[in-house]
């Protein structure tokens, strides 16, 4: 059980990381053609909670991070992907536990994201937390 999490957190960033270099061509080509491209401001504040300041949520991700964020967690559970809005919404929230205390962050997800009629262990939340580093988290 363990091995096929890990396996499917590897997988959801060996995807990530090929769509982000493959992705990252075309917006190099337009800036060297010169055209103007507009970026989502950079919302996920660096602020831990010894500052006391709260982390803002990231915005919802679109395209290959959204595709990616939802088979990672079909990959780690087919019924996370249920609800694609939803566990959306659960992981723009999750990324600030992500950046705010990454010591229980894991088990925070398995609780998030699991329900009393199904949990999910902390490995589990710990590849959701990966899923979401990679994509939804960086957006």
């Amino acid at each position: 059980m363990r091995t096929r999490i890990a396996a499917a957190a590897v997988a959801a960033a060996a995807l990530a990381t090929f769509c982000a270099t493959a992705c990252s061509s075309s917006s190099d080509d337009k800036k060297a053609s010169g055209k103007a491209t507009t970026a989502a401001p950079n919302t996920t504040g660096s602020a831990g909670p010894s500052t006391g300041a709260a982390v803002p949520r990231p915005p919802a991700p679109s395209g290959v991070n959204r595709q990616t964020y939802l088979a990672a967690l079909k990959a780690i559970d087919p019924s996370l992907a249920a609800d694609p809005n939803q566990v959306i919404d659960q992981g723009r929230t999750q990324c600030t536990e992500i950046n705010g205390d990454s010591q229980t962050a894991d088990h925070l997800a398995a609780e998030r994201f699991g329900s009393p009629g199904h949990p999910l262990t902390d490995a589990q939340g710990a590849a959701i937390d990966a899923a979401l580093k990679l994509t939804v988290c960086k957006s």
